[in-house]
């Protein structure tokens, strides 16, 4: 298509040619006109002044209607990219407009002939603050990433994420189309940036009934999920140039999250009684003004803290004034016993910020969480959420309230812990099978003893840390050193089976091969065929 502009009605004879004005086949054909009129006026093809052809004549070259090329024209003029003068015709916007673009808009068009249609133009480096410099340096991954690919595979370890998906139930279709007939315009508004009150009373009845926090509705915010509590909180009390305090290992995205926001990380070692404070030196583990720790069930060794090292890790927090982020993430599955209480239920001073999820026990696409706020943060905390997204989404959190309610979230959490318990087992009796004599279960953080090689002088000993709780296994190849990790994750994939490495979750590397390994999910089949694999990668190093 080649359009033809003139310098006004008395000069048709004096008209400028437009080039390479194609339409892209894309959308409504008055869209495709207008899109291309609008590149010849960015590019200076249709300069300042020019009159564009007839909308009569327009629409008999392109065969379209008359009310197509108007359409166009008139968001053109919308736009501001051309004027219109009764009885005279359509132009280009004048001057000003060309002045205004000339330095901007023409440089990239420019850019764009040159390097082709689907380059981006050159922009500036920002001028990132401190904080965006940071995120920047980040190195990007996800918090579970399987040795050596994120390619599906057909037997997938990963850990910490559900296996049957709640959101596609019966019962959640169930509470979903209630809550769709009870819609209003009322509860499609902007809601509470605390959460829907109706899902913040049933959580709090929850907490005491399961995990002995006492708390009631007004202590309890909904969030987006732990990541934004981790986000929230260091922005809200921690200063650049400050200390925070998290178990070795743990979880990356409290590392994270505390290092962005400019402070500096103070490690404490974790043995079979959970964190060690004394593991820091006093002078270190003062000057920290916030710790997150994983009590119940540590990530990822499994641990449960020990009822002196609650006390203590409590005075602590009371002495220095620091706030300790208890991250509940799997409490709700243990398979010997009954549940253990939370750090918060041995909170008088108002410390514990604690953090429970819907990701781990429902679906993690749900995005919803909750965290019980000490009574001095709840008004700064209420406002920093508001602040970050105004309010998590309402009609899921009814949708959610209703399935709490009428008892489905219970019953759900009953039909898993029973499924996931037998596949624990599963994997406990498969990796046990397929490393044969070499197999050792052991406690959470008990070192393992040694053993003869395996096969034809290989090291095949294996030792599973595992406190009977949670959604996945530790498992430790002591005879293996950590470098043969890799190569061993590859061979696992190059069979379709996903395995994932413990290293990343160390401050400094531990000597041997280190494994997670969750069991949520693959079928129990899946297990075995999994486990059996896994041994034939050992050996093979």
């Amino acid at each position: 298509m080649v359009l033809v502009l003139s310098k006004g009605p008395i000069m048709e004879n004096m008209s400028i040619p437009l080039r390479d004005l194609p339409l892209d086949g894309t959308g409504p054909a008055y869209r495709q006109i207008y899109r291309s009129i609008r590149v010849a006026i960015l590019a200076g093809r249709a300069p300042a002044g020019g009159r564009l052809p007839s909308s009569r004549w327009l629409a008999d070259d392109l065969a379209v209607s008359r009310n197509t090329v108007i359409a166009a024209y008139d968001q053109l003029l919308a736009e501001g990219y051309v004027v219109s003068r009764v009885g005279a015709g359509t132009y280009v916007a004048p001057q000003l407009i060309e002045e205004r673009l000339e330095g901007q808009v023409r440089s990239k068009a420019k850019h764009r002939r040159d390097a082709g249609p689907h380059a981006c133009a050159n922009v500036a480096e920002p001028r990132l603050s401190r904080f965006g410099a940071r995120v920047s340096a980040e190195t990007h991954r996800r918090v579970y990433d399987a040795l050596g690919s994120r390619a599906p595979v057909e037997i997938d370890f990963m850990p910490c994420v559900p296996g049957s998906r709640a959101l596609s139930s019966e019962a959640w279709r169930r509470c979903v189309a209630r809550e769709l007939a009870r819609v209003s315009d009322q509860n499609l508004s902007y809601g509470d940036p605390s959460g829907v009150l109706e899902l913040r009373r049933q959580v709090a009845v929850y907490l005491n009934r399961s995990r002995g926090v006492e708390c009631d509705a007004e202590d309890i915010a909904i969030v987006s999920g732990v990541a934004q509590v981790l986000s929230l909180c260091s922005r809200l009390l921690l200063e650049e140039g400050d200390a925070a305090l998290i178990e070795d290992p743990h979880y990356i995205g409290a590392k994270h999250a505390f290092e962005v926001a400019g402070a500096e990380v103070v490690y404490a070692s974790v043995d079979d009684e959970g964190i060690d404070l004394d593991s820091v030196p006093a002078a270190d583990r003062d000057r920290c003004r916030l710790a997150y720790v994983t009590p119940s069930h540590q990530f990822p060794k499994g641990s449960v803290m020990s009822l002196t090292r609650r006390l203590a890790l409590l005075e602590w927090a009371e002495r220095v004034g620091a706030f300790v982020i208890e991250d509940d993430y799997d409490s709700e599955f243990r398979y010997s016993g009954r549940a253990i209480e939370a750090l918060k239920s041995l909170d008088r001073s108002e410390r514990v910020i604690y953090v429970g999820t819907f990701s781990k026990v429902l679906d993690p696409a749900l995005r919803l969480a909750y965290v019980v706020v000490p009574k001095g943060l709840q008004d700064v905390f209420r406002k920093a959420k508001w602040m970050a997204d105004w309010a998590s989404p309402a009609f899921e959190q009814r949708v959610l309230a209703h399935f709490i309610e009428e008892g489905e979230f219970e019953r759900h959490l009953r039909r898993m812990r029973t499924q996931y318990g037998a596949k624990r087992e599963v994997l406990l009796g498969a990796l046990s099978n397929a490393f044969s004599d070499d197999f050792e279960y052991g406690k959470p953080c008990g070192k393992p003893t040694k053993k003869p090689n395996g096969p034809n002088g290989k090291a095949d000993q294996i030792k599973v840390f595992d406190s009977r709780a949670g959604l996945h296994l530790l498992v430790d190849l002591p005879s293996v050193p950590e470098r043969h990790t890799h190569a061993i994750g590859s061979r696992c994939l190059q069979q379709g089976v996903a395995i994932y490495s413990a290293k990343p979750y160390y401050r400094t590397p531990p000597e041997t091969c280190q494994l997670i390994l969750g069991f949520t999910l693959p079928d129990e089949e899946a297990i075995g065929r999994g486990a059996n694999i896994l041994a034939e990668a050992v050996r093979s190093i």
